[in-house]
């Protein structure tokens, strides 16, 4: 009985590790965040689970010999792309130098190189807007924050949520004042916790306004 339970408890696990993939930073790349959350290990290996992930990140590489030698620091960068295999890497752009790396980053769109199981990944990806003054990227929590709720990404149980559309929360407030009076509501605009968190986000200030008086309105 004993050694059954036990099997079934490692064959558990195996399928458990199984459902994760291993997210490797190259040499010279820091993972900063995994899906909203601060990455357990920068420069390490990562567990992540399948489907959409966003990966901040950002070029951290010596660079130059002897004397001239130094660590350039990119800004960082937002990427997003489909985990769907074992393992994914991430390789910084080419830069063999100092001017090879500012010329690469230069266009704001650097060639970041990610593999999954050894296949180039198609990726899209955003510089991180960082603040105006001396520290632009002090506070990395907050300008991450600010960049999901701008383009009302949310992260629900740790997988990735996006407003497919810029939905009014004027619209959104009837779509759920419909299902309080248990009527039948299309598929395409039920009530959905994660879609309402995306479109809460994505809303104007205004907007975000109304739906709270919506709410205590009807309560």
């Amino acid at each position: 009985m004993k050694r059954s339970v036990i099997a079934a408890l490692l064959t558990a696990g195996v399928v458990f590790s199984a459902n994760a993939a291993t997210l490797i930073p190259m040499k010279g790349v820091s993972v900063l965040y995994i899906n909203g959350q601060e990455a357990e290990s920068k420069i390490t290996p990562n567990d992540v689970e399948p489907g959409q992930t966003q990966v901040v990140l950002r070029m951290d590489k010596k660079i130059g010999r002897g004397s001239s030698q130094g660590v350039y620091t990119s800004a960082p960068y937002v990427l997003t792309f489909d985990v769907t295999g074992d393992e994914v890497k991430i390789d910084h752009p080419v830069a063999r130098s100092k001017q090879e790396a500012e010329a690469a980053f230069r266009t704001g769109q650097p060639e970041w190189r990610v593999s999954q199981d050894g296949r180039n990944v198609d990726y899209s990806q955003e510089k991180l807007q960082g603040r105006e003054g001396l520290l632009p990227y002090m506070g990395m929590d907050d300008l991450v924050t600010k960049h999901n709720a701008s383009r009302g990404i949310s992260f629900g149980g740790g997988e990735m949520v996006t407003a497919e559309v810029a939905v009014p929360v004027v619209a959104t407030a009837a779509v759920a004042e419909a299902a309080t009076k248990k009527t039948d509501v299309s598929p395409t605009v039920q009530s959905n916790t994660e879609q309402l968190k995306a479109w809460y986000l994505k809303a104007s200030k205004e907007e975000r306004k109304e739906f709270r008086k919506w709410m205590i309105d009807i309560e």
